[in-house]
Parts: C-alpha cells; sequence; structure tokens
C-alpha cells in the first residue's frame, strides 16, 4: 500500500478545492480505510486549505499552497505549507460544537479526525501544518 509521496502545488483560489479533494480521494482509494474515513480525512484536508485561502492569505488568490502527500503502510501524512500570515494552531480557541452556526469549525474538525496535527515554520520562515491519520489502530 505504500505509495511515492505525491506533491501539488495549487493557486490558494476555492475552485482549486475540488483538485485537492480529487487527489485527496484518489490516494486514499489504494487504503484499507472505510469511506466515511476517507471522507472525513478530504474534508479535514479541504479545512486546512479554506482556512490557509481565507485568514493566512486573505483571500489573495494569487498565491501558492504546497501539499504533499504520502501514504505508508501504517499511515497518511499530509503537510501543507503556506507563506501567508504567521499561524500558531494552539493559539486558536475553537467554539463548543453546540454553538450552531456556521463556519469556526475547521481546527475542531482537523483535529477530530487526525491522529496527530502538528503546525511549525520552515526554514524559510514559511507556515507548515502537519497532519498524520495512524492507518492501523
Amino acid at each position: 500500500m505504500e505509495s511515492k509521496p505525491i506533491h501539488l502545488k495549487i493557486k490558494s483560489h476555492p475552485k482549486n478545492l475540488n483538485r485537492i479533494r480529487s487527489v485527496m480521494a484518489d490516494v486514499l482509494s489504494t487504503s484499507q480505510l472505510s469511506k466515511k474515513n476517507c471522507d472525513s480525512i478530504i474534508l479535514a484536508v479541504d479545512e486546512a486549505c479554506s482556512n490557509i485561502i481565507k485568514h493566512s492569505y486573505k483571500n489573495d488568490h494569487t498565491r501558492s499552497i504546497d501539499l504533499t502527500i504520502e501514504l505508508k503502510t501504517d499511515s497518511l501524512t499530509i503537510l501543507i505549507v503556506d507563506d501567508g500570515i504567521k499561524f500558531d494552531i494552539n493559539s486558536v480557541k475553537t467554539r463548543d460544537i453546540c454553538d450552531i452556526r456556521p463556519g469556526g469549525l475547521g481546527i475542531y474538525i482537523i483535529k477530530q479526525v487526525m491522529d496527530i496535527v502538528t503546525c511549525s515554520l520552515t526554514p524559510e520562515g514559511f507556515n507548515k501544518l502537519k497532519m498524520v491519520k495512524k492507518l492501523n489502530d
């Protein structure tokens, strides 16, 4: 089930989220995960990229988002890099899931779906979001 890492660089426009979802679906189709788990992972990646577009890039659709997707026997790792506003995932307060209203649940969804979520800076000073889903629990 292991595959070579897939690298995807897209412009930060919401219309390109469909391409990201499609690539994620293709990668996950080779895994042993259920459709429900695959859909949840795709949603988490979509939320992360949507947050970059909206918050890190302030809807500047000329910027780039770099994704690296690596499927191994025991894990799926997704690295998302952007050069927007510096971001610390731990500084964001997620709202209560019972507070029903649009928006504001992206980080909550990401943390619920993925087993490991870290945010750091690359040596160049770019934001790097690392999301890992363990596959053999």
